[in-house]
């Protein structure tokens, strides 16, 4: 069940399954998505060699 202001899509398809993680990645610099990350106090506890962003 969707949640409220959510539409629930009727073929089972999801944004994800049409976007490539290219495309988020060239509309989104990594530098803009760890800023994010640190306002909303969710930064990685640890650091490997690939980051959670």
């Amino acid at each position: 069940m969707p949640r409220v202001g959510q539409v629930k899509v009727l073929n089972g398809e999801r944004l994800t399954d049409r976007i490539a993680i290219g495309v988020l990645t060239s509309m989104f610099p990594p530098a803009l998505i760890d800023e994010v990350i640190q306002r909303a106090g969710r930064v990685e506890q640890r650091h490997r060699l690939l980051p959670a962003r």
